[in-house]
């Protein structure tokens, strides 16, 4: 309850006795009264060890509801705040130990399996029990927690592998693969129908002065939806008279039902990317057509997997794998896609985090996750993908292959022979050549994995592929053998066209250390080359993350032949300092002694309400020192960005603009560019007075209001017209968005429904209307009847009844008799407890409130 409204009702209850005495109450006298019942300051302002101040937050982490409530206590305003351990403990699934109240706690953490203990002394006492402050959470714990305040949660971001993120993972992945047995919590918003529609789109151009002339270039990135599948258009222009056009129309679904009988899950036309077939061919990028039953989150067992996105023209992505940072990409492929292969997989969960920065400061996050190490396919079940593309070759404009692969037709299906065996046919067959065929089986044995693949290759050659794998602890243990035909040409694997055979032997895993576990890579491999001699490659690699900042450290050495081994090393450090994101590495060399090779560092910031990079590096073989610095400003919905810098041949300066458009349900609108390539919500709030859902001329906007999305609060208000849009939503998987009740201010008005859940295609702009109804209340105040003598009852039963008889809702009378029954629709309602009924209450948008009392005789009241 509010404190002045505290302050009010202590007011009146104290006018009585000053009337008798034809005074009247001072404030001041009220402020004492106030102070002596509640204190003189809330209870987030008191200090001590987590004695006040109790709050019951949710749990959240990596945005899924972990527990409903756990007990937080504020430690005043320089202490902080401490959270309920034990309590936090069983949410996360953690095994513990603890002697008694006050003792260190023991843990034991998963991946890899370890024991750390939370010392007695980082423990506070709290009505609650033990607690842990959130500052020093993560000097204990594989995590930070924040608390949101405003949204009553706590939010855990993992540094390490968590038992019960583990658990709802596995449980994703099996109602993803089996839909029906998962009910959504919202209703599903049907897609709106329309054969063509264009959604956003977001403009861009540039001019820049370097060594070798001017140069102008302006770009367009559109995306809309054709004939009820996603598309997307980009162009591209320059001043030297080159056209880079694109095109793709793709859909994606967690069910399979599309394309009728075939069961299909993904389908894409136009500039897309395949996947890899063993020994037969690799990932191609190109134009063609790909359809699959097979989700997109799957992956191949025991196997390296490509991931791609769309990448806008000045756009960087950043591909992290469980806290480190693995590759940086700035150009597009043929697709206009970003593009990170050949990464490989553990057994278990893998969690990919892909980070995109634009040139004006924007940020977006996409996650890939894949579970190995039970992605055989149930027995009897069969999966498959089909289709063509001309790898290297785009749907329109000329090839940006140096060897483009050519026009490839392919196949791939896989079958459960038993639970734990799949067997799998790729088929390959293009305009040279042969056709290519590969048959595998994939099983589990003893608690290990493995892959047994023979293929005959286009040039007629047979070849052949063993893989073995293990986890050994929390290690990971592989070992390939290959031999591979006689095709060495453009579309396969770097490997089979480098390699006659090869062996490796790889391991990846984490290496416990306290609350810290560390990455680590290690692969020996030895193999004959087409070319002639042999190649001998050993390497490794290391990372400390930290919660500020991560170091990379790689070691290698190769050999060819009877030459001399050649070692390479490398060290990374990325961190985030203050309002800084840096970046930086040194590589050096083996080469008759060591030597650094080169250098580089990058950092950004925002300053004065823009984006400021500064980029360096250092080649030792020129001796030259080169980079650049770039500032970059959004005006509303117009980007301004400006850099100079030197490169090898001399320096270069250049000014570009950006702009983002969308449709909206009347007209078009502007927004900062990005918004053609992720998804987003134009929420509309209005009071829906007639009760129809859809918002008349008449019919007000809400202002003010907030939602929340997945599982964040969104900071994004409704306008005047009751209109938002809330961008940079992931698009593919489902997100739910619910009305936060607390930012609407006539507390009268409640939605019509709860909540709901959305599929969002990339650069969509779903329109979502938001209607609010105005509620009533009635108040009834139960009294048992004893004589003369009226006493509130507590704990009576109340059944609401509309005008029909039908029960409308029903509450139990608190210790002073009433019940309150809110949210209701405008009507006639009638109380009944106890066998006692009231007479008709009617509520109406003049009359939105009813009180009445309700007596009961002494004997039924007892």
């Amino acid at each position: 309850m509010p404190r002045s409204l505290l302050r009010a009702l202590l007011g009146m209850a104290s006018i009585a006795p000053f009337m008798a005495g034809g005074a009247a109450p001072a404030q001041a006298q009220d402020d004492a009264m106030f102070d002596r019942l509640f204190g003189s300051a809330p209870a987030s302002e008191r200090a001590g060890q987590a004695a006040d101040g109790l709050a019951l937050p949710a749990l959240f982490a990596d945005g899924k509801l972990i527990a409903d409530a756990i007990a937080l206590h504020d430690l005043g305003a320089q202490g902080g705040a401490c959270v309920a351990v034990l309590p936090l403990l069983e949410a996360l699934e953690v095994a513990h130990e603890q002697a008694s109240a006050g003792a260190h706690i023991a843990l034991t953490l998963p991946e890899p399996r370890r024991t750390v203990t939370i010392p007695a002394a980082a423990l506070l006492p709290s009505p609650s029990g033990d607690c842990l402050t959130l500052a020093d959470a993560p000097a204990h714990l594989p995590l930070s927690i924040t608390h949101d305040a405003v949204s009553q949660r706590l939010l855990i971001a993992p540094t390490a592998a968590l038992p019960v993120l583990m658990r709802l993972a596995r449980e994703e992945r099996h109602s993803r693969l089996r839909p029906e047995t998962t009910r959504p919590a919202f209703a599903l918003l049907a897609r709106p129908e329309a054969a063509v529609q264009l959604w956003s789109a977001d403009l861009g151009a540039a001019i820049a002065t370097t060594p070798q002339g001017r140069q102008v270039s302006a770009n367009l990135l559109a995306s809309g939806a054709l004939l009820g599948m996603a598309g997307r258009v980009s162009l591209g222009l320059t001043n030297e008279g080159r056209i880079t056009p694109g095109f793709t129309l793709s859909e994606a679904r967690d069910t399979p039902d599309l394309l009728g009988p075939l069961g299909a899950r993904s389908i894409a036309l136009g500039d897309i990317a395949t996947p890899a077939q063993p020994l037969i061919a690799d990932a191609l990028s190109g134009r063609g057509l790909v359809i699959s039953s097979r989700a997109p989150w799957r992956a191949d067992l025991v196997d390296t997997i490509t991931l791609t996105g769309p990448l806008p023209q000045g756009w960087e992505a950043e591909l992290w794998h469980e806290e480190r940072l693995i590759a940086v990409t700035r150009q597009p492929d043929a697709a206009g896609q970003w593009q990170f292969g050949d990464i490989p997989v553990r057994i278990g969960e893998n969690r990919w985090l892909v980070r995109l920065y634009g040139p004006n400061g924007e940020v977006s996050e996409e996650v890939f996750t894949r579970l190995v190490g039970t992605e055989m396919n149930a027995e009897n079940e069969v999966g498959y993908s089909f289709g063509v593309v001309d790898g290297g070759t785009p749907l329109l404009g000329q090839t940006l292959a140096g060897e483009p692969a050519g026009p490839t037709a392919f196949a791939s299906i896989d079958w459960g022979m038993a639970s734990e065996v799949t067997a799998r046919l790729d088929l390959r067959a293009g305009k040279q050549g042969q056709p290519a065929v590969a048959l595998g089986l994939n099983g589990a044995l003893g608690g290990g994995l493995w892959a047994l693949t023979g293929a005959r290759d286009r040039a007629g050659g047979f070849g052949g592929a063993v893989r073995l794998a293990r986890r050994i602890g929390a290690q990971d243990v592989t070992i390939d053998l290959a031999r591979h035909g006689r095709d060495d040409g453009p579309g396969l694997a770097p490997l089979v066209r480098e390699f006659a055979q090869v062996m490796s032997l790889a391991g990846q895993g984490r290496i416990g250390l306290g609350r810290l576990s560390l990455p680590w890579q290690a692969r020996v491999q030895s193999g004959s080359l087409r070319r002639g001699g042999d190649r001998h490659v050993a390497a490794a690699r290391l990372v400390v993350p930290m919660p500020n900042w991560q170091a990379n450290f790689a070691l290698g050495a190769v050999q060819e032949g009877s030459a001399p081994w050649q070692g390479t090393a490398a060290m990374g450090l990325t961190a985030r300092r203050g309002e800084w994101r840096l970046r930086s590495g040194v590589t050096a060399s083996d080469r008759g002694g060591w030597r650094i090779d080169g250098a580089n560092l990058s950092a950004a910031r925002r300053v004065a309400g823009g984006n400021l990079a500064l980029d360096l590096d250092w080649q030792a073989d020129s001796g030259k020192l080169g980079g650049g610095v770039t500032y970059a400003k959004t005006f509303g919905p117009l980007g301004l960005s400006a850099s100079a810098g030197r490169e090898g041949a001399g320096w270069r300066a250049g000014v570009g603009l950006t702009l983002g458009l969308w449709r909206g349900p009347q007209r078009w609108r502007t927004a900062p560019a990005g918004i053609a390539r992720s998804g987003a919500i134009m929420a509309e709030m209005f009071v829906d007075e007639d009760g129809d859902g859809v918002r008349g001329a008449d019919e007000a906007g809400v202002e003010g209001g907030r939602f929340i999305v997945g599982a964040a609060l969104r900071r994004e208000e409704t306008a005047a017209d009751g209109t938002v849009l809330i961008g940079g939503i992931a698009p593919g998987p489902d997100v739910d968005i619910e009305t936060q009740m607390s930012s609407l201010t006539d507390f009268t008005l409640r939605p019509e429904r709860a909540g709901d859940r959305l599929a969002l295609r990339p650069g969509e702009i779903r329109h979502v209307p938001v209607a609010l109804r105005p509620t009533s209340s009635i108040e009834v105040q139960v009294l048992l009847v004893a004589g003369d003598r009226r006493t509130p009852r507590s704990g009576v039963t109340v059944v609401l009844h509309d005008t029909q008889g039908r029960e409308a809702a029903r509450a139990r009378t608190d210790f002073d008799g009433y019940a309150l029954f809110d949210g209701l629709s405008f009507g006639t309602y009638q109380a009944e407890a106890a066998g006692q009924s009231t007479a008709a209450l009617a509520v109406s948008r003049d009359n939105p409130d009813a009180q009445t009392r309700l007596l009961i005789p002494a004997a039924t009241g007892s």
